[in-house]
């Protein structure tokens, strides 16, 4: 009967054992398990990192293609603006220049008006003089005329 019961007592402690084996087992294939599908996880993550690495290095190399394109448009710009910026300063002197020239000339124009005004008046003063002198000429030629004639009759 002891032997029986040893028998058994051995019997359970070897299933308690077994079970104990399984269940060891178990919780090893599910950390297993668990490690593969974490191993796989961070896989397919590093893949996408990859990816997303090789994505933006691209975008970063399209950037940098267009910053430089930007760039020498904005170089070119302000070269067009300093362009614009010499002729707008020519355009004003030769708009200055014209402006004093024209004032200039509007001066002459006064001077020369004001000097024909004169001379206008001096042409119509030297005219009544002429006239004058004219009426005079005649007057005295009709007084020497009258003369010879008186001096035709006395001789």
């Amino acid at each position: 009967l002891e032997l029986g019961q040893v028998r058994q007592e051995i019997d359970r402690k070897i299933q308690e054992k077994e079970e104990e084996f399984n269940n060891t087992r178990k919780n090893h294939q599910r950390a297993m398990d668990s490690l593969a599908a974490s191993l796989e996880a961070e896989q397919r993550a590093k893949g996408e990192a990859l990816r997303i690495k090789k994505k933006l290095e691209s975008d970063i190399n399209e950037l940098e293609i267009a910053l430089d394109h930007a760039n020498k448009a904005n170089s070119e710009g302000q070269k067009a603006i300093k362009r614009y910026q010499g002729n707008l300063r020519e355009t004003i002197q030769s708009y200055e220049d014209e402006c004093r020239g024209r004032q200039e000339v509007m001066e002459a124009v006064g001077i020369s008006d004001r000097k024909a005004n004169a001379l206008s008046g001096e042409v119509e003063e030297s005219r009544a003089l002429l006239d004058s002198a004219d009426r005079g000429k005649r007057q005295l030629d009709a007084e020497l005329a009258d003369a010879r004639n008186a001096v035709n009759e006395m001789q």
